[in-house]
Parts: structure tokens; sequence; C-alpha cells
């Protein structure tokens, strides 16, 4: 598989030979144009990402009620909704280093059982199984987990011995989980996409199949702050369903809440 830019495209054209990713970033080699040959590079265009399979050329991008789609940034992919990252990267150096972070900050380790509410590209879910004992991540869109599929970043997602991915909605498929989880990452979508995973009964849900003591890692985003005030919101929901607010962290723009 071959995956391509505009950028990477143009860089050749110019250049005849050079140093370049045709993995995203994952790797680098001195690659020519002649290594592109029969791929119709004329398709590709825009800020778009593409996928050459050694007969068909595949733009990285689906529409399912909503356009999803890959976009280099900071030289890795990240998963783009209607235009909005749904990859946190502000203060961060690296794409990676937002699942980096939580991990560090809920200090998952070997004897963890981790619970990741919504995989996205996987990258957090990934994070967390390189320290613990086993990942459970949960998503519902068909597009997110297509454009997962063809992203080469995102394959220990579907390979890693330590990882179960579960294709369904988090609000339904939560209580059916046995109550074995001493982690959970909660980065949901937006409010207004996805008002039922902030919501009183799904913390209710997430401390149900929790042990006691288990630490929760709630994103709520850059609305936290302002008048708005939902974090103030989340963490009254929170309080009420068997969680205690424990801090917020500005940098990761969410909070850390234990299981009483």
């Amino acid at each position: 598989m071959i995956y391509l830019s505009r950028e990477v495209v143009s860089k050749l054209r110019a250049e005849g030979t050079a140093n370049v990713s045709l993995d995203f970033g994952r790797t680098f080699r001195n690659a020519s144009l002649s290594d592109l040959d029969g791929i119709p590079l004329e398709e590709i265009k825009g800020d778009f990402l593409y996928a050459w399979d050694g007969k068909e050329l595949y733009k990285l991008a689906v529409f399912d009620e909503h356009l999803y789609r890959l976009r280099m940034l900071a030289g890795k992919p990240i998963l783009e909704i209607d235009g909005l990252r749904m990859n946190l990267v502000k203060d961060f150096n690296d794409v990676f280093d937002y699942s980096k972070e939580i991990c560090r900050l809920l200090q998952i380790g070997k004897g963890d059982t981790v619970l990741d509410t919504c995989t996205g590209l996987g990258y957090t879910a990934i994070a967390a199984s390189r320290y613990a004992k086993k990942v459970t991540t949960i998503e519902k869109s068909r597009a997110a987990l297509s454009l997962a599929e063809w992203n080469p970043w995102s394959m220990e997602l579907f390979h890693s011995n330590n990882i179960t991915m579960i294709r369904g909605d988090s609000y339904e498929e939560v209580p059916r989980l046995k109550p074995i989880f001493t982690k959970i990452i909660h980065d949901p979508p937006r409010f207004s996409r996805a008002g039922n995973l902030y919501s009183a009964e799904f913390y209710r849900r997430l401390a149900s199949v929790s042990r006691e003591g288990a630490l929760l890692f709630h994103y709520f985003g850059s609305l936290g702050i302002g008048r708005r005030g939902i974090s103030v919101e989340i963490r009254r929901r929170l309080a009420g369903s068997g969680w205690e607010v424990l801090r917020a962290s500005a940098l990761l723009q969410g909070c850390v809440a234990r299981k009483l």
C-alpha cells in the first residue's frame, strides 16, 4: 500500500528523487517519481489524503451524515469531521502526546483493565494498550472505523493482542460489559452530537462497570471554560452518579474522577 498527499507528490515532481514518507510519516525513504508509476496523480488534490493498493486510488474521506476524513497535521494523520479536528493537538508537539498524557495522568499500568468509550482512530486505545493489561474500546461511527482501517498509524488497534474492539454505541454497549475496569477514558464527541454521553445516566453506567476506586478521565473540551460552564454541570452529574471529581486538567481539557 502506498499512502500519498499532494505535498509528497509535489516534492517528487519538483526534485525527481527525495526522502519522503509513503505511509503518512511512519517511515521515510528515498523515492522517485517512477515509484508512483501507474498511479493517477492528477486525482490527488487539495489537502485530502489518498491510498493506492496497486490497482485503485482511494480518497480517504467518507460521508455518513457528516464528512469524515483523514488530514495530515504536524506530520501525522488526524480525524476531521465536517472540518473540525477530533484530535486535541493544542499545546502538544506531537499528535500522539495527548494520548500519552492521559495514560500518565491516569497512571495506567500492567495491572489495569481499561475502557476507552470512543475509539476514533484508536490512538488513545493503542497508547493505553502499551501500559495496561487489557483495553476494551468502543466506536459507533462506521466512517471513523473505516478510516482507522486505512490509517497505517491505527493498525495496532486491529492487531494488538490486548485490545478488544466493540463496534456499537457506548451508551448501549457499556451496560453489557462486566464490572472489571480500573481505568476509563471518556473522550466523547462534542455535546451537540452525543448529548447522552454527557448524561448522569451514562455516568452511572460507567460506574456500574468499574471497580471501586477506578479512575475516569472525562474530556469535555474548551466549552468547560466560560459562561456555559459545562464543566460545572459535568462535575455535578458525576458527583450524583457514583463518582468523586478529583481534579481538572487545563492541558487535556477535562477532569479526573474516582469511583466511590
